[in-house]
């Protein structure tokens, strides 16, 4: 944020001192920008000035946009762009307020303009290869990065995101090379780090994954992506203390919370050091946050559409699957409905229905209305 204010103060100086322009008082507008005062620059320009030409609209643009007034910032820049349509700061941000709005394929347009007309400006090459991947223009994308880091590989962002697109697609050695030579300068970048562990754990090199992670670890960043693949790596390292670590160290700067997987490689873990009782203790964990009650409803609602295409049997799979997961009675009487009404199997319905009646407690007016029925329709079964 700091970098994106000095930055600011800079266009806009440069702007307050172009010629033939709206007649601002420069001092007082760096006073404002100084202080954050865009309310003050906005009562300003629009009372005082009322800005005609680029500079002026560019500061009045740029203080709406600022003070979170899109709309308006929007329809200023857009005046900018009608008297100067290279204006470097009104495409950016033009860009920028497409993104925030998620219009990408304007977005695009901005930012396409921008390295046009800045070809030598690696930040302006990794924005619009981040808009080239949201579009799904992968190879656009990849090149646009490939161009951002020959023009700067001292800048992180551009280094972790080359590397996250060569590792996806297993372009290893590139990879490692690209992210050694920013650690070689540069060894406390977090990102850099979590992505060498990636990469490590990526080319199977479990030793040099651990190396990196406890060196994350060691600095206090919570990284929960990190610590599974440190994880795993101890675990198959056979250094189980080493894996049952990991997570006792990550529980208390996360909150006292860990990724499933990383809970499930604590508890195999313990089974191998034959402390089953904390095996089993994780174990139930991982299964009890599977066991979410949304996933009851996925599957009845799986079951349901199931259904209504006439596949009664995988309905039933579902219904079956989901009860055997989370016990809700209404599963039984969803599998009883289906062989009384479509499946005509009378015996087995009586049995599902049976087990329904058996097992539920109704609360809700149309639960008591089934619960009902369905102790009248064993009976003629």
């Amino acid at each position: 944020m700091r970098r994106y204010f000095t930055l600011v103060l800079i266009l806009l100086a440069n702007a307050l001192s172009l010629q033939a322009q709206d007649n601002v008082d420069k001092g007082l507008i760096m006073d404002y920008l100084q202080e954050q005062q865009y309310d003050k620059i906005i009562q300003y320009m629009e009372g005082s000035i009322k800005p005609q030409y680029p500079n002026g609209l560019a500061i009045l643009a740029n203080a709406y946009y600022q003070s979170g007034q899109l709309a308006l910032a929007e329809r200023n820049y857009n005046r900018v762009l009608e008297k100067d349509s290279n204006h470097i700061q009104a495409l950016q941000n033009l860009g920028n307020i497409a993104r925030q709005q998620k219009q990408p394929r304007m977005t695009l347009q901005y930012f396409e303009k921008l390295v046009a007309l800045r070809p030598d400006n690696a930040n302006y090459y990794k924005q619009l290869s981040q808009v080239c991947d949201q579009l799904k223009l992968e190879d656009s994308a990849f090149n646009y990065i490939q161009t951002a880091y020959s023009l700067n590989p001292k800048d992180a962002g551009i280094v972790t995101s080359l590397a996250s697109v060569l590792m996806s697609r297993k372009l290893y050695p590139r990879a490692d090379s690209v992210l050694k030579h920013y650690y070689s300068f540069d060894s406390t970048h977090a990102t850099v780090i979590a992505q060498l562990v990636r990469l490590s754990y990526l080319r199977d090199s479990m030793k040099t994954a651990t190396v990196y992670g406890e060196r994350l670890l060691n600095m206090g960043v919570v990284d929960q992506t990190t610590c599974i693949y440190m994880g795993v790596a101890y675990y198959r390292l056979r250094q189980y203390d080493n894996c049952i670590s990991v997570y006792d160290r990550l529980m208390p700067l996360n909150g006292g919370a860990a990724p499933e997987t990383l809970i499930y490689y604590t508890g195999l873990s313990y089974a191998e050091k034959r402390n089953y009782e904390k095996s089993n203790e994780l174990l139930q964990t991982c299964i009890d946050l599977a066991k979410s009650k949304a996933l009851d409803n996925y599957y009845a609602a799986i079951a349901d559409n199931f259904e209504k295409m006439k596949k009664f049997r995988t309905a039933i799979a579902y219904y079956d699957t989901s009860y055997y997961l989370f016990r809700d009675p209404m599963r039984q009487y969803g599998i009883a409905r289906i062989y009384d009404q479509y499946l005509q199997n009378p015996q087995k319905a009586k049995k599902y229905y049976q087990q329904y009646v058996q097992d539920a407690k109704p609360e809700t007016k149309d639960e008591m209305s089934i619960h009902t029925y369905v102790k009248e329709r064993i009976k003629s079964l």
